[in-house]
């Protein structure tokens, strides 16, 4: 009876434990990955950066396993809405926000064009970021 009881409670905990595994959206700059600044994104510079494999097919296009600057621009048309890191749904990005996604102090003061604290949808696309 015990293990049915055990066995009862751990059947109930597997949704909590999934939501709790759930992932933070995660992003990188071309130009942060392009690690021998060559122009090009090679698979091994896309993994390193932590970027699964699903998404770096994505982005290839030609299926060279390089991501060009090009492609890389046509993956952030498509994809280049704040809302999935916009955690607080405030249409801004906070620096807890970004540090969330990975992103340095730097980086951060780069994208954050008028000092305010915050990266705003027209100040992010002013940048190179790719976000899976």
């Amino acid at each position: 009876m015990k293990f049915l009881n055990y066995l009862l409670i751990a059947a109930a905990m597997i949704p909590a434990i999934g939501q709790a595994q759930s992932t933070v959206p995660k992003a990188a700059s071309f130009s942060s990955m392009d690690a021998n600044k060559d122009q090009i994104v090679s698979k091994d510079e896309a993994q390193k950066a932590g970027m699964p494999d699903a998404t770096f097919k994505k982005i290839d296009k030609d299926g060279n396993n390089q991501i060009t600057n090009a492609e890389a621009s046509a993956y952030r048309a498509q994809n280049k809405s704040i809302d999935a890191i916009d955690s607080d749904k405030d249409k801004k990005i906070s620096k807890a926000e970004a540090t969330k996604l990975g992103m340095t102090e730097q980086e951060f003061k780069i994208l954050d064009k008028d000092n305010n604290g915050f990266i705003t949808q027209s100040e992010w696309e002013t940048g190179d970021w790719i976000i899976w």
